[in-house]
Protein backbone atom coordinates (compact mmCIF):
# COMPACT_ATOMS: atom_id res chain seq x y z
CA UNK A 1 0.00 0.00 0.00
CA UNK A 2 1.72 3.09 -0.98
CA UNK A 3 1.72 5.95 1.05
CA UNK A 4 3.15 9.86 0.54
CA UNK A 5 2.58 12.98 2.38
CA UNK A 6 -1.30 13.35 1.15
CA UNK A 7 -2.00 10.19 2.21
CA UNK A 8 -4.03 9.14 -0.77
CA UNK A 9 -6.73 6.35 -0.47
CA UNK A 10 -8.44 4.48 -2.94
CA UNK A 11 -11.98 3.55 -2.75
CA UNK A 12 -11.24 0.02 -2.02
CA UNK A 13 -8.64 1.67 1.06
CA UNK A 14 -11.88 3.87 2.55
CA UNK A 15 -14.23 0.60 2.24
CA UNK A 16 -11.47 -1.71 4.12
CA UNK A 17 -10.09 1.11 6.54
CA UNK A 18 -12.74 3.92 7.69
CA UNK A 19 -11.02 6.61 5.51
CA UNK A 20 -9.12 8.72 7.73
CA UNK A 21 -8.36 6.72 10.48
CA UNK A 22 -6.69 4.32 7.96
CA UNK A 23 -4.39 7.67 7.41
CA UNK A 24 -3.27 7.80 10.56
CA UNK A 25 -2.64 4.38 11.22
CA UNK A 26 -0.31 4.45 7.91
CA UNK A 27 1.59 7.27 9.50
CA UNK A 28 2.15 5.31 12.38
CA UNK A 29 3.99 2.95 9.97
CA UNK A 30 6.79 5.45 8.72
CA UNK A 31 4.79 7.89 5.96
CA UNK A 32 4.90 11.49 6.50
CA UNK A 33 2.63 13.42 8.93
CA UNK A 34 -0.65 15.08 6.76
CA UNK A 35 -1.29 18.62 6.84
CA UNK A 36 -4.59 20.86 7.91
CA UNK A 37 -6.93 19.81 5.31
CA UNK A 38 -5.42 17.12 3.33
CA UNK A 39 -7.65 14.84 1.61
CA UNK A 40 -7.70 11.34 -0.30
CA UNK A 41 -9.02 11.06 -3.71
CA UNK A 42 -12.47 11.16 -3.34
CA UNK A 43 -12.17 14.33 -1.39
CA UNK A 44 -12.68 13.05 2.27
CA UNK A 45 -10.37 15.58 4.92
CA UNK A 46 -7.58 13.77 6.22
CA UNK A 47 -6.52 13.76 9.88
CA UNK A 48 -4.30 16.75 11.59
CA UNK A 49 -1.22 16.41 13.74
CA UNK A 50 -1.31 19.10 16.34
CA UNK A 51 0.92 22.27 16.57
CA UNK A 52 3.71 20.00 18.33
CA UNK A 53 3.28 17.27 15.92
CA UNK A 54 2.73 14.64 18.56
CA UNK A 55 -0.50 14.02 18.76
CA UNK A 56 -3.77 14.03 15.99
CA UNK A 57 -7.01 13.16 16.42
CA UNK A 58 -7.70 10.34 14.08
CA UNK A 59 -10.92 9.95 12.33
CA UNK A 60 -12.98 7.05 12.30
CA UNK A 61 -14.78 8.63 9.30
CA UNK A 62 -14.22 9.46 5.51
CA UNK A 63 -15.76 10.16 2.14
CA UNK A 64 -19.33 11.92 1.09
CA UNK A 65 -21.09 11.05 4.43
CA UNK A 66 -22.34 13.86 6.07
CA UNK A 67 -25.26 16.22 4.84
CA UNK A 68 -26.38 19.89 6.23
CA UNK A 69 -29.37 19.83 8.68
CA UNK A 70 -28.76 16.79 10.16
CA UNK A 71 -27.49 15.22 13.12
CA UNK A 72 -24.01 13.39 12.36
CA UNK A 73 -22.26 11.25 13.96
CA UNK A 74 -17.86 11.63 14.09
CA UNK A 75 -16.37 9.48 15.68
CA UNK A 76 -12.21 9.72 16.54
CA UNK A 77 -9.49 8.35 18.26
CA UNK A 78 -6.24 10.25 19.39
CA UNK A 79 -2.88 9.02 17.92
CA UNK A 80 0.50 9.78 18.66
CA UNK A 81 3.25 9.40 15.96
CA UNK A 82 3.40 5.47 16.98
CA UNK A 83 -0.09 4.98 16.28
CA UNK A 84 -3.75 4.93 18.22
CA UNK A 85 -3.43 5.75 22.37
CA UNK A 86 -4.12 2.52 24.40
CA UNK A 87 -7.40 3.24 26.31
CA UNK A 88 -5.18 3.40 29.67
CA UNK A 89 -3.32 6.89 27.77
CA UNK A 90 -6.94 8.20 26.22
CA UNK A 91 -8.45 11.32 28.38
CA UNK A 92 -11.51 9.90 29.83
CA UNK A 93 -13.59 13.33 28.06
CA UNK A 94 -12.39 15.91 25.87
CA UNK A 95 -14.01 19.28 25.17
CA UNK A 96 -14.34 20.01 21.46
CA UNK A 97 -14.36 22.86 19.09
CA UNK A 98 -16.38 23.13 16.13
CA UNK A 99 -15.21 25.72 13.73
CA UNK A 100 -16.30 26.57 10.11
CA UNK A 101 -13.75 28.05 7.07
CA UNK A 102 -13.03 31.11 8.53
CA UNK A 103 -12.05 29.83 12.38
CA UNK A 104 -15.44 30.85 14.09
CA UNK A 105 -17.24 28.82 16.50
CA UNK A 106 -20.10 27.03 14.85
CA UNK A 107 -21.64 25.87 18.47
CA UNK A 108 -20.56 25.42 22.02
CA UNK A 109 -17.76 23.68 22.75
CA UNK A 110 -19.13 20.24 23.54
CA UNK A 111 -17.80 17.37 26.17
CA UNK A 112 -17.29 13.99 24.78
CA UNK A 113 -17.02 11.36 26.60
CA UNK A 114 -14.66 8.03 25.99
CA UNK A 115 -16.09 4.92 24.99
CA UNK A 116 -14.30 1.66 24.80
CA UNK A 117 -16.34 -0.73 26.51
CA UNK A 118 -15.61 -4.17 24.57
CA UNK A 119 -12.77 -2.16 22.31
CA UNK A 120 -9.03 -2.76 22.19
CA UNK A 121 -9.20 1.01 21.38
CA UNK A 122 -10.86 3.82 22.46
CA UNK A 123 -12.96 6.58 20.67
CA UNK A 124 -15.26 9.56 21.08
CA UNK A 125 -18.35 9.64 19.41
CA UNK A 126 -18.39 13.38 18.46
CA UNK A 127 -22.40 14.77 17.67
CA UNK A 128 -22.73 17.81 15.48
CA UNK A 129 -25.36 19.38 13.41
CA UNK A 130 -24.24 21.71 10.51
CA UNK A 131 -26.41 24.23 8.83
CA UNK A 132 -24.44 24.13 5.18
CA UNK A 133 -21.83 22.05 3.33
CA UNK A 134 -18.13 22.74 3.64
CA UNK A 135 -15.24 22.05 5.42
CA UNK A 136 -15.30 22.40 8.99
CA UNK A 137 -12.61 21.71 12.18
CA UNK A 138 -12.79 20.04 15.20
CA UNK A 139 -10.03 21.15 17.85
CA UNK A 140 -9.47 19.94 21.13
CA UNK A 141 -6.53 19.78 23.39
CA UNK A 142 -5.01 16.41 25.21
CA UNK A 143 -2.79 17.27 27.93
CA UNK A 144 -2.42 20.58 26.91
CA UNK A 145 -0.99 19.77 23.46
CA UNK A 146 -3.52 20.96 20.96
CA UNK A 147 -5.00 18.44 17.95
CA UNK A 148 -7.82 18.90 15.45
CA UNK A 149 -9.41 17.17 12.26
CA UNK A 150 -11.15 18.39 9.26
CA UNK A 151 -14.79 17.63 8.87
CA UNK A 152 -16.28 17.63 5.15
CA UNK A 153 -19.88 18.36 4.96
CA UNK A 154 -21.82 17.48 1.22
CA UNK A 155 -24.48 18.92 -0.58
CA UNK A 156 -27.46 16.04 0.09
CA UNK A 157 -27.07 15.07 -3.76
CA UNK A 158 -23.58 13.76 -3.34
CA UNK A 159 -24.13 11.61 -0.22
CA UNK A 160 -25.16 8.31 -1.51
CA UNK A 161 -25.08 6.60 2.32
CA UNK A 162 -28.64 5.82 3.41
CA UNK A 163 -29.29 7.82 6.51
CA UNK A 164 -31.95 8.10 9.05
CA UNK A 165 -35.87 8.86 7.39
CA UNK A 166 -34.43 6.44 4.52
CA UNK A 167 -36.34 3.54 3.81
CA UNK A 168 -34.31 0.23 4.00
CA UNK A 169 -34.40 -1.65 0.87
CA UNK A 170 -35.51 -5.00 1.64
CA UNK A 171 -32.40 -6.72 0.00
CA UNK A 172 -31.94 -10.51 0.05
CA UNK A 173 -28.66 -10.98 2.01
CA UNK A 174 -26.56 -14.15 1.84
CA UNK A 175 -28.42 -16.74 4.91
CA UNK A 176 -26.83 -20.20 5.83
CA UNK A 177 -29.47 -21.81 3.37
CA UNK A 178 -29.33 -19.44 0.20
CA UNK A 179 -25.80 -18.10 0.38
CA UNK A 180 -26.23 -16.32 -2.81
CA UNK A 181 -23.14 -16.65 -4.23
CA UNK A 182 -21.34 -15.18 -1.56
CA UNK A 183 -18.09 -17.29 -0.35
CA UNK A 184 -18.20 -17.28 2.71
CA UNK A 185 -21.45 -15.48 3.98
CA UNK A 186 -19.49 -15.02 7.35
CA UNK A 187 -15.67 -14.40 7.54
CA UNK A 188 -15.81 -14.27 11.75
CA UNK A 189 -14.33 -17.58 13.00
CA UNK A 190 -16.21 -19.45 14.03
CA UNK A 191 -19.45 -17.98 11.72
CA UNK A 192 -21.37 -16.10 13.74
CA UNK A 193 -25.04 -16.68 14.00
CA UNK A 194 -26.97 -13.65 12.48
CA UNK A 195 -27.39 -15.61 9.03
CA UNK A 196 -30.58 -17.48 9.83
CA UNK A 197 -32.68 -14.89 7.80
CA UNK A 198 -32.02 -12.95 5.05
CA UNK A 199 -32.71 -8.74 5.54
CA UNK A 200 -35.50 -9.08 2.92
CA UNK A 201 -37.40 -11.84 5.36
CA UNK A 202 -36.85 -9.81 8.29
CA UNK A 203 -38.18 -6.70 7.20
CA UNK A 204 -41.46 -8.72 5.80
CA UNK A 205 -41.50 -9.65 9.10
CA UNK A 206 -42.24 -6.55 10.82
CA UNK A 207 -39.85 -6.39 13.55
CA UNK A 208 -36.94 -3.69 14.04
CA UNK A 209 -33.45 -5.17 12.65
CA UNK A 210 -29.59 -4.30 13.49
CA UNK A 211 -27.77 -5.10 10.55
CA UNK A 212 -23.84 -5.34 10.89
CA UNK A 213 -22.59 -4.79 7.36
CA UNK A 214 -18.54 -6.04 8.17
CA UNK A 215 -16.01 -8.15 6.55
CA UNK A 216 -14.14 -9.38 10.24
CA UNK A 217 -11.19 -11.09 8.45
CA UNK A 218 -10.58 -8.02 6.33
CA UNK A 219 -11.01 -5.37 7.73
CA UNK A 220 -7.45 -3.19 8.05
CA UNK A 221 -8.22 -1.40 11.12
CA UNK A 222 -8.94 -4.44 12.72
CA UNK A 223 -12.26 -3.05 14.44
CA UNK A 224 -15.19 -5.34 12.49
CA UNK A 225 -14.50 -8.37 14.60
CA UNK A 226 -14.97 -6.67 17.63
CA UNK A 227 -18.24 -4.85 16.87
CA UNK A 228 -19.64 -7.76 15.76
CA UNK A 229 -18.37 -9.22 18.63
CA UNK A 230 -20.11 -6.47 20.71
CA UNK A 231 -23.67 -6.67 18.96
CA UNK A 232 -23.43 -10.52 19.89
CA UNK A 233 -22.94 -9.97 23.47
CA UNK A 234 -25.96 -7.54 23.97
CA UNK A 235 -28.58 -8.91 21.27
CA UNK A 236 -30.31 -11.25 24.18
CA UNK A 237 -30.54 -7.90 25.50
CA UNK A 238 -33.08 -6.94 23.28
CA UNK A 239 -35.12 -10.13 22.35
CA UNK A 240 -37.42 -7.76 19.74
CA UNK A 241 -34.85 -6.69 17.79
CA UNK A 242 -33.66 -9.32 14.47
CA UNK A 243 -30.12 -9.35 14.50
CA UNK A 244 -28.12 -9.32 10.93
CA UNK A 245 -24.74 -9.18 10.14
CA UNK A 246 -24.11 -9.23 6.14
CA UNK A 247 -20.22 -9.57 4.61
CA UNK A 248 -18.86 -7.02 2.06
CA UNK A 249 -17.42 -9.04 -0.48
CA UNK A 250 -18.69 -11.83 -2.84
CA UNK A 251 -15.84 -13.68 -2.70
CA UNK A 252 -12.82 -12.44 -0.93
CA UNK A 253 -9.99 -14.81 -1.49
CA UNK A 254 -10.54 -14.19 -5.08
CA UNK A 255 -11.70 -10.54 -5.57
CA UNK A 256 -11.19 -7.55 -3.28
CA UNK A 257 -13.33 -5.40 -5.11
CA UNK A 258 -16.78 -7.06 -5.97
CA UNK A 259 -19.14 -6.38 -3.02
CA UNK A 260 -22.18 -7.66 -2.11
CA UNK A 261 -25.41 -6.28 -3.52
CA UNK A 262 -26.14 -4.48 0.39
CA UNK A 263 -23.23 -2.53 -0.23
CA UNK A 264 -24.63 -0.82 -3.29
CA UNK A 265 -28.11 -0.64 -1.75
CA UNK A 266 -27.31 1.26 1.23
CA UNK A 267 -24.86 3.42 -0.52
CA UNK A 268 -21.61 2.35 1.46
CA UNK A 269 -17.95 3.39 0.97
CA UNK A 270 -16.66 2.28 4.10
CA UNK A 271 -17.28 -0.57 6.66
CA UNK A 272 -18.66 -1.51 9.09
CA UNK A 273 -21.39 -0.20 9.34
CA UNK A 274 -24.50 -0.53 11.74
CA UNK A 275 -27.77 0.02 10.70
CA UNK A 276 -31.10 0.24 12.55
CA UNK A 277 -34.34 0.06 11.20
CA UNK A 278 -38.02 0.17 12.64
CA UNK A 279 -40.85 -2.38 12.60
CA UNK A 280 -41.85 -0.18 9.72
CA UNK A 281 -38.51 -0.27 7.78
CA UNK A 282 -37.96 3.15 8.16
CA UNK A 283 -33.63 3.47 9.26
CA UNK A 284 -33.82 5.32 12.48
CA UNK A 285 -29.94 5.31 13.09
CA UNK A 286 -26.63 4.50 11.71
CA UNK A 287 -23.65 3.92 13.51
CA UNK A 288 -20.28 4.35 11.53
CA UNK A 289 -17.64 2.57 11.80
CA UNK A 290 -17.00 1.90 15.68
CA UNK A 291 -19.19 1.60 18.55
CA UNK A 292 -18.47 0.19 21.88
CA UNK A 293 -21.31 -1.79 23.96
CA UNK A 294 -22.19 1.20 26.11
CA UNK A 295 -23.13 3.06 22.93
CA UNK A 296 -24.61 0.15 21.15
CA UNK A 297 -27.12 -0.17 23.92
CA UNK A 298 -27.69 3.02 24.19
CA UNK A 299 -28.65 3.73 20.43
CA UNK A 300 -30.79 0.21 21.06
CA UNK A 301 -33.10 1.44 23.08
CA UNK A 302 -33.86 3.72 20.56
CA UNK A 303 -35.82 0.49 18.69
CA UNK A 304 -38.13 -0.58 21.51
Amino acid sequence: MRTSSRLELTRRQLLLGGGAAAAVLLAGCGSDSTSAGSSGDDGAPGSTIGASGSLALAQFFGGPTFVPGREVRLPFGVADQDGLLPVARTPERLEVRLLDAAGGDVADPVEVRRHADGLPRAYFPLLATFDAPGIYTARTEVDGVGAEMSIKVDAPEDVTVLGSGDRMPAVETPTVGDPRGVTPICTAEPICPLHDVSLAAALADGSPVALLVASPKFCQIAICGPVLDILLAVRDDHPAVRFLHAEVYMDPAKNLDASTPIVAELGLHFEPCLVLVDGGGVVIDRVDTIFDRVELSERLAALA
